[in-house]
């Protein structure tokens, strides 16, 4: 390829990009939101340094999302987001996170930092061929046999916009390891992305939000530490259709810049 064609790559494979520069389109996206305390010492493991727990005992999220149509084209994904501090900053910094296609999990390994791993997913709202019921079951392993989550909700009644609070920017930790024996990361650094959702509304102007009664269990294999964010109390869920687009981050902090990290 000439050189004009090389740089015109935004993504690795060079010829043959796995996906294009932002923005990202998302569509009707349905999110299971469960808000619960978890114990901070065993939080704290998954923190980088610099940042602090936000509250004690932590305040986490757990989402279940459900990607009907987008950019990188339809897939679930489960992460859990914590509430921390960085600089004075209130911010929700995402430690583990799962996806099924690996479009979006390239592109948020890549850009922003996300440390997406592929899981399988089991989701619906229950009916004669799953199993009766009148909850939302979310259900994420890694390998198969082994769950990370198990997320459940009733919705028992129509939501205000108001009771999610307001929006906090994201948090990751992007590092990318050198290519050369005995030298520090090629980056390390932490990313803020800002990313406004918009809700649907149904047919009578109500905006498509519910909260209710919800359950969540976290756990994990030997290399998804997962059990670390165990709920130890739920404090609300929600469930939502949103649209959203995804930009280029901003990095609020490069390790490299920290020598005292990479001389010990």
């Amino acid at each position: 390829m000439t050189p004009e064609q090389f740089t015109r790559n935004f993504s690795m494979p060079a010829g043959a990009p796995l996906y294009d520069a932002p923005p990202y389109i998302y569509r009707g996206v349905q999110d299971m939101m469960i808000t619960y305390e978890a114990d901070a010492e065993t939080v704290s493991e998954l923190l980088p340094p610099h940042l602090e727990l936000a509250d004690s005992p932590a305040v986490c999220i757990a989402w279940a999302r459900w990607v009907p149509w987008s950019s990188f084209g339809p897939y679930h994904e489960a992460y859990v987001m914590v509430r921390v501090k960085f600089a004075g900053t209130t911010y929700l910094y995402q430690p583990v996170i799962v996806v099924d296609n690996e479009v979006p999990l390239g592109a948020g390994r890549e850009i922003w930092g996300y440390a997406k791993k592929m899981a399988r997913f089991t989701r619906g709202w229950g009916d004669s061929t799953r199993g009766f019921g009148e909850q939302l079951l979310f259900r994420v392993e890694r390998p198969v046999g082994q769950p990370l989550m198990t997320a459940s909700m009733v919705s028992d009644r129509r939501a205000s916009p108001e009771e999610l609070g307001p929006a906090l920017p994201v948090l990751s930790c992007r590092v990318i390891p050198a290519a050369e024996a005995d030298a520090p990361p090629s980056v390390a650094q932490l990313v803020r992305l800002d990313v406004t959702a918009h809700l649907h509304h149904g047919a009578d102007g109500e905006p498509e939000l519910y909260a209710g009664r919800s359950r969540l269990a976290l756990d994990g294999g030997a290399a998804d530490p997962w059990h670390l964010l165990a709920p130890q109390r739920v404090l609300d869920g929600h469930f939502g259709i949103f649209d959203f687009d995804l930009g280029h981050g901003k990095v609020v902090h490069d390790y490299l810049n920290d020598p005292d990290l990479w001389s010990r």
